[in-house]
């Protein structure tokens, strides 16, 4: 576990960062002609997102839907597409590329019967030439899940949600380096401290019950028979002094019995009845650190973080400039972690 000042071992030069762009003609080696490059990583709906940005004379090389391979120290970081190449009259040319996620932004219509969420992501990946990886089993079978004209981003991660919410388990849905992957939270934890004299630079802590905590939940189901709505309500009095009144509403499935809605009531209400914890960090760069995985934190000044917990990141955002590399960590709703299974 790495603690006090940051060494030797996490800087990164241009001799450690391989930048390959594979096109026609073959593959051309970028990282001597790069000035910058950002990698973007988010655990939920998005694609990873790689933007680089080179000096280059003459005609600029890169094409649209080139295949971009960036790797630093020998190790692979990212793997994906060009989708936007800007040029201009100095001779810098920034693109922006994404991995397989960005595929899956697509709409398409599927009814699911008996499937796993992994047996889900195997049928769309076919379906839209994507490659699998390791796409572990969460043990939990969809009986009928049925969505049409839907964003197949939303779909798996609509799924993935559900399946979380029905085993207790947190499962992370990415793209590992050109391989479309499903594997459970604790089978990604990075072992490197961050927080007091351990890499981390600053940092910014937050709370709120302004951006999604609620203390009502009210549910309400169709139904065919009477014509109106059946509601389901649960709430919390005393947040409800506290707080006032907070409210999140939404109707669902008509399949869904008395008993099952009941209990969503209560999960949605254990869940977001609290004040919302979160916090975003700079550090000196870790090449093994990307949204999904778990890293111990420890932060003094902040009540929770005082003894090292094992948070879940966001969103984490790598930078190399200049010979440096750096990252920003995000954080959300970690005062909730310690009922979830990490590891």
């Amino acid at each position: 576990m790495a603690s006090g000042e940051p060494d030797s071992d996490y800087g990164v030069t241009k001799m450690d960062m391989s930048l390959r762009i594979q096109s026609d003609a073959g593959i051309t080696e970028y990282a001597d002609l790069t000035t910058e490059a950002e990698l973007v990583t988010q655990r939920l709906d998005s694609p990873a997102k790689f933007t680089f940005t080179c000096i280059q004379q003459g005609v600029c090389g890169i094409e649209a839907g080139n295949h971009v391979s960036f790797a630093v120290g020998g190790v692979p970081l990212f793997k994906g597409y060009v989708f936007t190449i800007e040029q201009n009259q100095d001779g810098e040319i920034t693109c922006t590329a994404y991995d397989q996620l960005r595929y899956l932004k697509a709409n398409a219509s599927y009814v699911f019967e008996a499937m796993t969420l992994g047996q889900m992501i195997q049928q769309i990946a076919a379906d839209f030439n994507l490659t699998c990886g390791t796409l572990e089993d969460t043990g939990y079978a969809f009986p009928c899940l049925i969505k049409e004209n839907e964003s197949c981003l939303d779909i798996i991660f609509d799924a993935l949600a559900e399946t979380i919410y029905r085993t207790g388990r947190i499962f992370n849905f990415y793209d590992d380096n050109g391989a479309l992957t499903l594997r459970e939270a604790k089978n990604m934890y990075v072992n490197t401290l961050i927080g007091d004299s351990s890499l981390m630079t600053e940092y910014t802590y937050k709370k709120d019950i302004d951006s999604d905590t609620y203390n009502r939940v009210k549910l309400v189901k169709a139904n065919s028979e009477t014509g109106k709505a059946d509601v389901y309500l649960h709430e919390d009095t005393e947040t409800i002094k506290k707080w006032g009144l907070l409210q999140y509403y939404d109707e669902v499935d008509e399949n869904m019995n008395e008993a099952q809605i009941d209990q969503l009531c209560q999960t949605y209400l254990a869940y977001y009845n609290r004040v919302l914890q979160t916090v975003s960090f700079e550090a000196v760069g870790v090449k093994e650190i990307r949204a999904d995985t778990i890293v111990p934190v420890r932060i003094g000044a902040v009540n929770d973080l005082q003894i090292s917990r094992l948070l879940l990141t966001e969103k984490v955002t790598h930078k190399f400039e200049a010979d440096t590399h750096t990252m920003n960590i995000e954080v959300k709703d970690f005062g909730q972690l310690g009922g979830m299974n990490l590891v």
